[in-house]
């Protein structure tokens, strides 16, 4: 069993030795900074979570492959960054010259999956998977037949329907993963008690106006930067702007807090009211960069393409979106951290 007293030194070395909870535990640690890096990479984007988690499957494979197991947290995000490279890189399907033959492509996973630390879990948890599904992960993980022109020709379907098939796999394999975890000891219950807390007092500012709330939970020289982009500071300034679209009807609908040791993940659907729809962006994610304490630093990232930029600016009358009016609010009331 894991303890919050568990570096990740010692947790990388049980996971090197087989431990599947040591790797979850590791990864529940982590998940924050990596979906942090993911957003500052990639924005509000639908491939967040597919990035993270696929840095999981990766982390699963290849954890036998750290050498320096306290700079654990550094190769887990450069796997995280990697991939988001790879998005961005990515303006039409993997192409190959040559298609490997179906069972070879499968026994060279099996020889993979001979070399993985946690092989008996990974064996079980793809067993537990549908045989479509278990196929995809297999050759895109596990064997040299990685590219999705590849696994559709062997697969004999659509790269678009591998696309989903690996989504769905990942998804399924990635929540058995972290939940090993939840068999352990809570690896950091302090900071997850500050997210649920600071998230009441954003509920209690939102729903009274008193930014008194907010005092003990964010810094009073607080730096951060709303839909206009630019940069500001004070904690009292990014309450007045709050309050101005609070009183102007926006409210917001929590979807995921991810909780990290020094960052929090804030996903946010925002509801414009009825007479202002483009008041606000939609929806966005926000980094909450904190020392446990209180919180230093927010990076907001919307969900706005160029085309509603462009209708908000044009119905607005602007040449640039100002932040007061429109700034969006960053409240998850009474909502629990996700682990």
């Amino acid at each position: 069993m894991t303890d919050a007293t568990d570096t990740d030194t010692d947790l990388v070395r049980a996971a090197q030795a087989g431990d599947i909870a040591a790797l979850g535990a590791l990864l529940e640690r982590d998940r924050a900074q990596m979906m942090a890096v993911a957003v500052s990479l990639l924005g509000h984007h639908p491939d967040i979570e597919d990035v993270v988690q696929d840095a999981c499957i990766q982390a699963l494979r290849r954890i036998g492959d750290v050498r320096d197991p306290a700079a654990v947290r550094g190769w887990l995000i450069a796997i995280a960054a990697n991939g988001c490279r790879a998005r961005l890189r990515r303006p039409s399907p993997e192409t190959t010259s040559q298609f490997p033959d179906h069972g070879t492509a499968l026994d060279s996973a099996e020889q993979i999956l001979e070399r993985i630390a946690v092989r008996d879990w990974v064996r079980t948890a793809l067993d537990g998977l549908p045989p479509p599904l278990r196929t995809v992960v297999l050759l895109r993980y596990f064997s040299n037949a990685s590219a999705y022109r590849t696994i559709a020709e062997l697969c004999d379907v659509p790269v678009g329907t591998v696309r989903s098939r690996l989504h769905n796999a990942r998804t399924q394999l990635a929540e058995q993963l972290l939940a090993t975890a939840a068999t352990a000891a809570r690896t950091d219950p302090i900071h997850r008690r500050f997210a649920e807390d600071a998230g009441l007092a954003m509920g209690a500012f939102e729903a009274t106006g008193d930014a008194a709330h907010l005092a003990d939970y964010y810094a009073t020289d607080l730096r951060f930067a709303l839909a206009d982009g630019i940069r500001q500071c004070g904690r009292d300034l990014y309450a007045a702007l709050l309050a101005h679209d609070f009183n102007d009807g926006v409210r917001s609908q929590p979807i995921r807090v991810t909780v990290g040791a020094d960052v929090m993940v804030v996903e946010l659907r925002l509801d414009n009211p009825t007479d202002r729809p483009l008041h606000c962006p939609p929806a966005l994610t926000q980094l909450h960069f904190h020392d446990g304490r209180r919180i230093q630093r927010i990076a907001s990232h919307y969900a706005l393409d160029s085309s509603s930029l462009s209708e908000r600016r044009r119905i607005l009358g602007r040449s640039t979106i100002p932040g007061r009016g429109t700034a969006a609010s960053c409240c998850w009331p009474a909502m629990p951290a996700s682990h």
